[in-house]
C-alpha cells in the first residue's frame, strides 16, 4: 500500500489505484495523511474540510467519512495479507497509523532534509534531491479547494524549489552543469518568475562556456520581470549577469541559496489547472527593489519599513508638511515645439536611465540618472528629473501613446521611490502633485482636502498611501468609474491580518484589489465581483 499526495491523490494497493471517494473524503484523508502518525483533533479535522465555516451537520459528515476511509484502508490491506495502515481514536483525536515512507509526501520531506545537509557528500546531495524531484507528479493535492488545501500545496512548491536550487548547485560542484542545463528549463517554464531557477540556469551555461545563451537568457529574464511585474532584477540575479559579463569563472560556493517565506497564500506552478500565483522575490506580485518573499535567494532582503500605525484621513495623527507649489511641467501647456522637444528628451533620459541601470548595475545598490548642471545639487536634480517624467508620461497620454506613458510612469515611480527612501521630508513633497496627476489619469479620485492628501503622498514613513499609490501606476491600473483613494486605503487597513504597508514589497495585491471592489460597491453600488471587470481595456 502506498498513499500519493504530489498530485491526484492516490491509494493503490498491489500496484493498482483504488476509488478514494468523493473530494469532501479526499480533504478528510489528505488530512490524516500529512500528519501521518500525529493525532488530529475533531475540530483541526473539520476546520481542514470546511475552511473554519462547517456546516450544523459537519461532525456526522466527519465520522461517515471515517467510516468509508476505514473500509478503504481494510480494502487495500486485503491482497497483502495484513493491516498496513489504520484510523484509531485517541484522547488528543483522530491518528492514522501507517509508516510515513508509505507516503510520497513525506518521502520527498525526508529526501530534501538529505539534501539540504552538508554534512553529506555532493554525490549524496544531489542523488537525494533527484529521487525528492522524481516523486513530483503534478499540483499537489490536486482538483482540492479550500484554504488548508491551499497552503499544503504553497509549501511543496517552496520545498520544490529549494530542491532544484539545491540539486543544480550540487551538480555545479560535481562539474556537471550540463544536467542542470537539461533539466532546468522544463522547471523556469513552470515558474516564470522564480529568479533562483534563473539565476542556476544561467550559472550553467556560464560554466558550460555558453556565456552568450547566459547573457541573452538574462535579457529575456529582464523583460518578462519589467512586463509581468514593473519591477526589475534582483540582487542575486544581477549579480550573476556581471559574473557572466566580466567572463569571472563561475563562483564555486553555494551561488542561488535558499528559497524562504515571509508570507503565506496559495502558490501554484503555471501547471495547475488554477491561474498562478508563481515563486518569485516578493511578497506581492509588484515591486521596486531587492524585496524579498516566496522564492528569495536568501541574502536579498526588502528595505526594513515603519510599522508604526497609519494615520486617518482628517485625525489629529495625520503628519504635515508644508504645502506645495505647483512647480512642474503643465500638460495641459505641452503643444509647442520646445516643448515636445523638452518631452522627447526627457523620454531620452528615461530611456537611458533603464539602459545604464541593466548594462552598468551597481554592486552597492541602484543606479542614479543624475544631471550634473543642476546648481542644488544632483539629489534636487533628481527630484526635477522625477516630476519631468511624470510630465512626459501625461503628455504620452494625451497624444494617446500608451505603450510610452506606461513606461515612462514606471520610470517615474521607480525614480519617486528611491528618492523619497532616501530623504522622504526633502524629496516627497514636492513629487506629490505630479504623483496626484498620474493617479486621476488612472481614474483614482479622494474626498480629503488636498493640502492633506499632498501631504500624505509625500510622506512613506508614517502613512500607507505613497506604497499603495506606486503599486497602482506600476501594474498600469486604469479605473472605469472613480476610485476613491482614501477609500480605499480605509478598506485595505481593515482587512483583518494585515499590516498597514510602508512599502511596495509589503503591499498584497489580493487585498489591495478587494479594497478597491468594495470601495465600488460602496460608492457605487456596482454588483462586480471580479477586479479586472473595473479595468478599462
Amino acid at each position: 500500500m502506498d498513499f500519493r499526495l504530489l498530485g491526484e491523490i492516490e491509494v493503490r494497493s498491489a500496484g493498482r489505484p483504488l476509488d478514494v471517494g468523493t473530494p469532501r473524503q479526499q480533504v478528510v484523508l489528505a488530512a490524516l495523511v500529512v500528519d501521518a502518525r500525529k493525532p488530529i483533533a475533531l475540530e483541526a479535522l473539520v476546520d481542514r474540510v470546511w475552511d473554519h465555516d462547517p456546516p450544523a451537520s459537519a461532525r456526522p459528515v466527519l465520522y461517515a467519512h471515517l467510516s468509508r476511509i476505514r473500509g478503504l484502508l481494510r480494502q487495500a490491506a486485503a491482497p497483502g495479507g495484513g493491516t498496513t495502515a489504520r484510523i484509531e481514536r485517541r484522547h488528543a483525536g483522530y491518528v492514522l497509523d501507517v509508516d510515513p515512507e508509505l507516503v510520497d509526501l513525506h518521502r520527498f520531506r525526508r529526501l530534501v532534509e538529505q539534501g539540504a545537509d552538508r554534512q553529506r557528500d555532493d554525490e549524496a546531495r544531489a542523488a537525494a534531491l533527484a529521487e525528492a524531484l522524481g516523486l513530483w507528479r503534478g499540483e499537489p493535492l490536486a482538483g482540492l479547494s479550500g484554504e488548508w488545501a491551499a497552503q499544503i500545496r504553497a509549501s511543496c512548491h517552496r520545498r520544490r524549489l529549494d530542491a532544484v536550487v539545491w540539486w543544480a548547485q550540487a551538480e555545479f560542484r560535481l562539474g556537471r552543469p550540463t544536467a542542470v542545463i537539461s533539466a532546468v528549463p522544463d522547471l523556469t517554464a513552470e515558474y516564470p518568475l522564480a529568479e533562483p531557477l534563473e539565476c542556476v540556469l544561467i550559472q550553467a551555461l556560464h560554466a558550460a562556456g555558453r556565456g552568450a545563451e547566459a547573457l541573452d537568457r538574462y535579457g529575456v529574464v529582464r523583460r518578462r520581470l519589467a512586463e509581468e511585474l514593473g519591477a526589475d532584477p534582483g540582487e542575486e540575479l544581477r549579480s550573476v549577469y556581471q559574473t557572466v559579463l566580466r567572463g569571472d569563472p563561475p563562483p564555486p560556493g553555494e551561488a542561488g541559496a535558499a528559497l524562504r517565506t515571509v508570507r503565506p497564500g496559495p502558490l501554484r506552478s503555471r501547471a495547475a489547472a488554477s491561474p498562478p500565483a508563481v515563486a518569485h522575490r516578493w511578497a506581492d506580485p509588484v515591486s521596486v527593489g531587492g524585496g524579498a518573499s516566496v522564492g528569495a535567494p536568501s541574502g536579498v532582503g526588502a528595505r526594513t519599513p515603519a510599522r508604526t500605525t497609519a494615520p486617518r484621513p482628517g485625525s489629529t495623527g495625520t503628519p504635515s508638511s508644508p504645502e506645495v507649489p505647483l512647480g512642474h511641467l503643465d500638460a495641459a501647456a505641452i503643444d509647442t515645439s520646445s516643448s515636445r522637444q523638452r518631452v522627447r528628451t526627457t523620454r531620452r533620459r528615461a530611456l537611458l536611465a533603464v539602459l545604464v541601470t541593466v548594462a552598468l548595475p551597481a554592486a552597492a545598490g541602484s543606479v542614479h540618472v543624475l544631471r550634473r548642471d543642476e546648481s542644488n545639487g544632483p539629489q534636487a536634480a533628481s527630484v526635477e528629473l522625477a516630476r519631468e517624467l511624470f510630465a512626459a508620461a501625461e503628455a504620452f497620454d494625451q497624444e494617446g501613446r500608451a505603450r510610452d506613458a506606461r513606461a515612462t510612469v514606471m520610470d517615474a515611480v521607480r525614480l519617486w521611490d528611491e528618492l523619497v527612501g532616501l530623504d522622504p521630508d526633502r524629496n516627497g513633497p514636492p513629487l506629490a502633485p505630479a504623483v496626484l496627476r498620474a493617479l486621476g489619469r488612472a481614474g483614482v479620485d479622494f474626498s480629503v482636502l488636498r493640502p492633506a492628501l499632498l501631504s500624505w503622498l509625500g510622506d512613506p514613513v508614517h502613512t500607507p498611501y505613497p506604497a499603495i499609490s506606486q503599486v497602482i501606476l506600476l501594474r498600469g491600473w486604469r479605473f472605469t468609474a472613480p476610485v476613491l483613494l482614501d477609500a480605499v486605503v480605509w478598506n485595505y487597513e481593515h482587512t483583518p491580518e494585515v499590516t498597514s504597508p510602508r512599502d511596495v514589497a509589503d503591499v498584497h495585491t489580493d487585498v489591495l484589489k478587494a479594497a478597491v471592489l468594495e470601495n465600488t460597491r460602496t460608492r457605487h453600488g456596482t454588483q462586480v465581483t471580479e477586479f479586472d471587470q473595473l479595468l478599462r481595456p
